[in-house]
């Protein structure tokens, strides 16, 4: 690659931690809406799909770790870790957002994106320079703040 200019390179360099990012939205995104396919007539959900659903919970702290461990890559195990959280929370509130915005909300609901963000993010550089334990230590500070947002 000596030969490209060096916005080029860091183009080429981007590419792969977004696609990586969108794929993890879209997996949960497809999850969401094919819902419960094993739901038994009794309306409870079924053993499957909390497998399922436990799955993409810890693929938010654990994407920008193998990531991170994987390729080396400081700014893409960032961006692994801090897209897809907050694209997740924008697409789950966005119905919310557009009628009537609720300033109180959106304020709510950004501070809280960011915080998981960087908590990824921060995961995903420790991971890239090799630090798996303290990269598991915020994985798991992560996890309990995503289960205090719940209401």
């Amino acid at each position: 690659m000596a030969g490209l200019p060096k916005y080029k390179m860091e183009k080429k360099r981007l590419v792969s931690p977004v696609v990586v990012s969108l794929l993890i939205i879209a997996l949960i995104e497809l999850v969401g809406m094919i819902g419960d396919p094993f739901r038994v007539e009794s309306g409870g959900a079924s053993i499957y799909w909390l497998f399922v659903e436990t799955f993409i919970l810890f693929l938010f702290p654990a994407a920008p770790i193998i990531y991170g461990g994987i390729t080396r890559d400081r700014l893409g195990s960032i961006l692994v870790g801090a897209l897809p959280i907050m694209g997740f929370l924008l697409l789950l509130n966005f119905n919310y957002f557009y009628p009537s915005p609720d300033l109180k909300r959106i304020v709510e609901v950004v501070a809280y994106g960011v915080s998981l963000s960087i908590i990824s993010g921060l995961e995903g550089y420790f991971a890239s320079k090799r630090m798996i334990p303290i990269a598991i230590l915020l994985g798991a500070l992560w996890f309990f703040i995503f289960i205090s947002g719940f209401d």
